[in-house]
């Protein structure tokens, strides 16, 4: 279930060549560490790679970046289950110079695959939180919609597509990729729903595991769907209203300037949809993702 983390640790030990600030390459822990140098060359990082994660050494801060699943099983497109996570960052704690998990994390994606055709689910997608969608683009094709939020982001795509592009690889299948990209670990920790993630222990803690399973199918839920409704069983009224309620810019403009009637109008939409839109597609979506995420739970 986790894809991207973002991981920092303050070491209290360094080796000698970053002590004396060393500008030339060394190996340390196996690894291959390289000096970078800003424009008027004064040493900034020394820079290193294990497997896809990439390492950088700040004075006495060592910060670890990319894809956990990659790291561990090389492609983010198969199930990636709760004791494989253990079993990666065991991998990574025998491999990196320090106890990863008391390392605090900056930042973690949430996402899992189901078999499925990303453009009928993408097609439904309308807003969150008021934010038009992005798209994700690949060899001048979108593949996938991302929402960029202050916190976190939310995005959906084509994984089939996606791993055809960037690695060569045909998976033969219809694949779907729904991740949450949390910029902000303390979006988990704080309201009535928090769950409390500061170190990568806590990343393993079972409750919490299954709490960030929770908290991804939720932002899927919170998604604002195109209600699939038949217009010939509309009337003139609802046809203006449903067309408004499509209209991203429109609508926040009634928003901001006549905020009584939006909430009106809200409502009168929330009925309508619920009187009318065919939520088979959508429970089905939700049905699939559910299956996954208790597997990885359960697995």
């Amino acid at each position: 279930m986790y894809d991207t983390i973002k991981i920092v640790q303050q070491l209290n030990q360094l080796p000698k060549q970053v002590m004396e600030e060393a500008k030339e390459p060394f190996e340390w822990y196996g690894l291959l560490w390289k000096p970078k140098f800003n424009k008027f060359g004064y040493l900034t990082v020394y820079y290193s790679e294990l497997k896809n994660l990439n390492l950088f050494l700040r004075g006495s801060e060592l910060t670890v970046v990319n894809s956990l699943q990659k790291f561990y099983m090389d492609n983010n497109y198969e199930a990636f289950t709760y004791s494989q996570v253990i079993d990666a960052f065991e991998k990574m704690n025998d491999l990196l110079p320090f106890n990863i998990y008391e390392a605090a994390v900056k930042k973690i994606a949430v996402g899992t695959v189901i078999q499925e055709d990303a453009s009928p689910i993408l097609n439904t997608w309308s807003s969150f939180s008021n934010k038009k969608a992005f798209p994700m683009l690949s060899r001048n094709k979108m593949y996938g919609l991302k929402y960029f939020l202050t916190e976190y982001d939310v995005k959906g795509y084509d994984k089939t597509t996606e791993v055809k592009h960037h690695n060569n690889i045909n998976l033969n299948q219809q694949y779907f990729r729904f991740e949450v990209e949390v910029k902000r670990v303390k979006n988990l920790n704080r309201g009535i729903n928090q769950i409390g993630i500061y170190t990568v222990q806590d990343l393993i803690n079972p409750i919490k595991y299954q709490k960030l399973a929770h908290y991804l199918i939720c932002k899927y839920r919170k998604i604002e769907k195109k209600p699939i409704i038949n217009l010939n069983e509309t009337s003139l009224k609802e046809k203006r209203l449903i067309a408004t309620f499509k209209d991203i810019e429109v609508l926040n403009s009634i928003k901001k300037n006549h905020p009584d009637s939006y909430k009106k109008d809200r409502k009168e939409y929330k009925c309508l949809t619920n009187k009318l839109d065919n939520n088979i597609f959508q429970n089905h979506i939700i049905n699939k993702l559910n299956q996954q995420i208790q597997y990885s739970i359960n697995n």
